[in-house]
């Protein structure tokens, strides 16, 4: 079993915490005129939350917990590969409508609607031994830092602006996993879930060690293009609904063991 430095009642104690009293069930949102939710898939994929099994079919947390409420907006869902940098250019015009992007990643969120937090999660860096888990920001400097492509890490970037920090961009979090395991890089800064996810699913027997510096705080929301502005409240009220019940808890601990 792949070793990992939390236990999954941690990730559900950062899940409750945005729990709130139900609410009524939400009713449809005035979208009539917009009956399919082009909703992107990052490819490469961003398991747990959204990916493609070997079959094609679209799972994760995000899908399974949003399924019954595109049922109960009457909205037909179609989910489209993309990369994330030119998804995110796509969402901007219109030509898709809905992603996976917090506030603090997008380019323009001023040009968006966001919906409210899903899940919460941190950003650390991991190390490939205890020793190698650094806890001073003295032992950064010049320190090869795994990242994913196209990301931005607001908690690193003067860091990396300076020079402090050699940031080795990778295509995917599975790529960054690897890079850091072969050695390729000193650590990888990545999303706790996503790391859990890897290391249960291709690397059972590994453990990753983080670091207690420079941990970026965050949480999984959608972005959605402004036409589907009606719909933002009813998602929202949903959303608060199924944190409220401990359902997202459950769809977590589908993935996360």
């Amino acid at each position: 079993m792949a070793k990992f430095w939390f236990k999954l009642s941690s990730v559900l104690l950062c899940i409750m915490a945005f729990a709130v009293m139900p609410a009524t069930e939400p009713t449809p949102a005035d979208t009539a005129s917009q009956k399919t939710l082009r909703f992107v898939v990052y490819y490469p994929d961003f398991p747990p939350y959204i990916f493609t099994t070997i079959n094609g079919d679209v799972s994760g947390i995000v899908p399974d917990l949003l399924a019954p409420f595109f049922h109960q907006q009457q909205l037909e869902v179609d989910y489209l590969l993309d990369n994330r940098a030119g998804a995110e250019q796509r969402l901007y015009r219109g030509e898709v409508d809905a992603m996976m992007l917090s506030p603090e990643w997008a380019i323009k969120p001023e040009q968006l609607v966001f919906s409210n937090q899903i899940i919460a999660y941190d950003d650390y860096f991991f190390a490939r031994t205890a020793e190698e888990a650094v806890t001073e920001v003295e032992q950064l400097k010049g320190k090869k830092i795994c990242t994913r492509e196209y990301y931005v890490y607001p908690t690193l970037e003067a860091l990396f602006s300076s020079g402090t920090l050699l940031r080795v961009d990778s295509s995917s979090q599975e790529a960054q996993l690897r890079m850091v395991l072969s050695k390729r890089c000193d650590l990888a800064y990545m999303n706790d879930l996503i790391a859990h996810w890897l290391l249960q699913q291709h690397y059972d027997t590994t453990t990753l060690y983080p670091t207690p510096l420079l941990i970026g705080k965050s949480g999984l929301t959608i972005a959605l293009n402004p036409t589907w502005q009606p719909l933002l409240q009813a998602l929202n009220q949903y959303l608060q609904q199924q944190q409220a019940s401990g359902e997202v808890e459950r769809v977590v601990a589908r993935y996360l063991h």
